[in-house]
């Protein structure tokens, strides 16, 4: 049985994609040295960007305190 070459291409575009949908996180996280994301301080259960917190833990600890944990988290969302 001969395989059309549009399905073979059509294979292969899928394996990639489904192999880029799990190892992405994996590679990104390595990329960059340190993990993309964190815990929320505060707010159990959230996970919120650790490249955000970095540059201005105060705001979000003042939003935690202020308008409350679902509201900090938005604001620093990944």
């Amino acid at each position: 049985m001969i395989i059309p070459l549009a399905a073979k291409a059509a294979v292969a575009v899928v394996s990639g994609v489904v192999g880029i949908y799990f190892l992405w996180p994996a590679a990104a996280g390595t990329a960059a040295g340190t993990a993309m994301a964190m815990k929320a301080p505060g707010a159990a259960g959230f996970v919120i960007s650790r490249a955000a917190f970095l540059a201005n833990p105060q705001l979000y600890f003042h939003l935690l305190r202020t308008v409350g944990a679902k509201a900090a988290v938005a604001a620093f969302a990944l």
